[in-house]
């Protein structure tokens, strides 16, 4: 079996932004569709180690930004390349709060979700929601994942290298994460840092990173 196949199914880009006892915080994901209008209803997943899914399970609430073909690199490096636990990601962007949830700027729409169901799978958690608000944007066309695996990766991988050394004294963290701070396994392809539960020496053989898909010996610890 090819698991490439599976790179077919494109869906579009969005951050999705929550809310950690009234701070704010956010993440890039792919997988959201439509699944029901009466009433309106969208399935989101999202990855079992993201800080960001941990707080829309005791919320139980989202909102998501689209993000059209025009966004810059580094908002994508910024939301999808850094832990939530560990990073304040809407301290550099233009942002608005809504109902106390974050909607990034220049979107292309803005949807405020509920949730109704979840189903927690081994790597992913699907959340089942209901859209009790939205707004249209800009006019652009909306990036897909397609198109960030074709020709922007790359750019959002130089972007994040520039993020890390311009911003890093600028990352706000709670008291507790600060004294988490130090080492943590990166991923060297795309920057993708793991702060799972999970020791990462525990993680099964056949474990991939979760936004590029490369296997764990991609990973260094710093």
């Amino acid at each position: 079996m090819n698991p490439d196949a599976l790179y077919k199914l494109t869906h579009g880009l969005y951050i999705l932004g929550a809310q950690d006892n009234g701070r704010m915080v956010g993440s890039v994901v792919d997988a959201v569709m439509q699944v029901a209008n009466k009433p309106w209803i969208i399935a989101l997943s999202c990855n079992n180690n993201s800080y960001t899914k941990k707080c829309i399970e005791v919320s139980k609430e989202f909102s998501l930004s689209v993000l059209g073909k025009n966004v810059e690199p580094w908002i994508i490096a910024n939301f999808g390349f850094q832990s939530s636990k560990m990073v304040d990601k809407w301290e550099i962007t233009k942002y608005k709060v809504k109902d106390n949830l974050p909607y990034l700027e220049g979107n292309l729409a803005s949807l405020k979700c509920r949730v109704v169901q979840c189903v927690a799978y081994e790597s992913n958690t699907l959340f089942l929601a209901e859209v009790v608000d939205c707004e249209d944007g800009v006019d652009d066309e909306p990036l897909t994942y397609q198109d960030y695996r074709a020709y922007f990766k790359k750019d959002v991988v130089e972007s994040f290298n520039n993020l890390k050394s311009n911003v890093k004294e600028k990352n706000t963290m709670t008291d507790e994460n600060k004294k988490e701070e130090g080492k943590h396994w990166v991923c060297t392809v795309c920057g993708y840092v793991y702060d799972g539960e999970t020791p990462f020496e525990e993680l099964p053989e056949d474990w991939v990173c979760p936004l590029c898909g490369v296997d764990k010996s991609h990973f260094v610890y710093e």
